[in-house]
């Protein structure tokens, strides 16, 4: 039988004396502890994130001005006269959004042979409901009676209280039925071959003059071909009070 000397302090082999784990062993605990801490941290901070980008997403999101459907050509004769349309959108507030809401309004009209403009109705002087009279020749603004011609341009000038015209948005015809939302181009006309900035403010609402229609419009096209076209309007918002037109955040 072999003796046990009693001196002998030595620890079966892998353990330290005292039968403490080995520096190895300790090593491979710390590692684990610190993989399940960083897993742990990871499953939280993703839906931490998640929330937060929700949260602040209305702080990033920029300002849309959306192209909206407003009427058939057909609904504008060629008169001069203009006619009134409601601007109906999705309207998005914070973290709300409300389809199809009453944005504004604008006022549709067009001459012989000519593409249909459009001019918001909102007075670029303190934003009130400019309002026309069927028959009259001037748009008037009841609020701080400015007058503007057919044209949107202002009667009396820099003698007008409004600091500006009418404002004029884009123009875009397109076939009945159509459900894109693709703006003017970027070289500011349209597909019809409209400019974004639809008729001079010199046209013939308020001078008379007769335009060149010898180049094919969209206009034309439509009544030629018996069809009706789709009056698409870039309803833009401008702030109120300036002389320049500067869109509203």
């Amino acid at each position: 039988m072999t003796q046990t000397d009693p001196a002998d302090t030595s620890s079966p082999e892998g353990l330290a004396p005292e039968g403490k784990p080995c520096p190895a062993g300790d090593r491979r605990s710390f590692v684990a502890k610190l993989v399940a801490v960083v897993s742990g941290g990871a499953a939280l901070l993703v839906p931490l994130a998640s929330g937060l980008v929700v949260f602040l997403g209305p702080l990033w999101r920029k300002a849309r001005s959306p192209q909206v459907r407003v009427a058939l050509l057909s609904q504008v004769p060629e008169d001069g006269i203009p006619r009134f349309f409601p601007v109906r959108a999705d309207r998005v507030d914070a973290w709300n959004r409300y389809p199809q809401q009453r944005v504004g309004g604008v006022y549709l009209l067009r001459e012989k042979g000519q593409e249909p403009i459009a001019l918001t109705a909102k007075c670029p002087h303190a934003g009130c409901f400019i309002g026309y009279v069927r028959g009259s020749d001037v748009f008037q603004c009841p609020c701080h009676t400015s007058t503007f011609h057919l044209d949107g341009a202002r009667v009396h000038g820099d003698a007008e209280v409004s600091p500006r015209d009418m404002d004029r948005l884009p123009v875009e015809l397109k076939p009945v039925g159509s459900v894109s939302s693709s703006g003017v181009s970027s070289s500011g006309v349209s597909s019809s071959g409209v400019s974004s900035s639809g008729v001079s403010s010199s046209g013939a609402a308020s001078s008379g003059a007769v335009a060149n229609t010898d180049a094919p419009s969209a206009t034309n096209s439509a009544e030629a071909s018996g069809q009706d076209a789709e009056i698409w309007v870039e309803y833009i918002e401008f702030q109120t009070g300036h002389k320049e037109k500067i869109r509203a955040v």
